[in-house]
């Protein structure tokens, strides 16, 4: 039985998703908030870096019998993970929103 997609298209695939998403990241915060917005582009420059991880995570090694996928702590492992970056990135963004001062500011200048 053969994939969909080969390992290297899913590698090609999601690297280019996570450009697209870092540069729609920067470019709609930065409209959004200025410089400051530009902090919208992390998640998408994580987006490759976490696959990678993923992937050595739930790795198949015949030699050890090592089979990620099957392993509750893999799985609880990359839910806390995901849960404590989504929870850093959104205090981050709320550090970097504009306030009403701000909005008064910008628009007198």
């Amino acid at each position: 039985m053969q994939e969909l997609i080969s390992p290297a298209q899913s590698e090609k695939l999601v690297l280019i998703c996570a450009v697209i998403l870092a540069l729609w990241g920067a470019f709609a915060g930065y409209r959004a908030l200025g410089p400051r917005g530009l902090i919208g582009a992390i998640p998408g420059a994580l987006i490759f870096p976490l696959w990678q991880m993923h992937k050595y995570l739930t790795r198949f090694d015949p030699q050890t019998g090592y089979f990620g996928l099957d392993k509750v702590v893999v799985l609880l492992g990359e839910v806390v993970l995901f849960v404590a970056l989504g929870a850093a990135l959104g205090w981050m963004w709320s550090k970097f929103q504009l306030t009403a001062e701000d909005a008064e500011d910008a628009e007198r200048i």
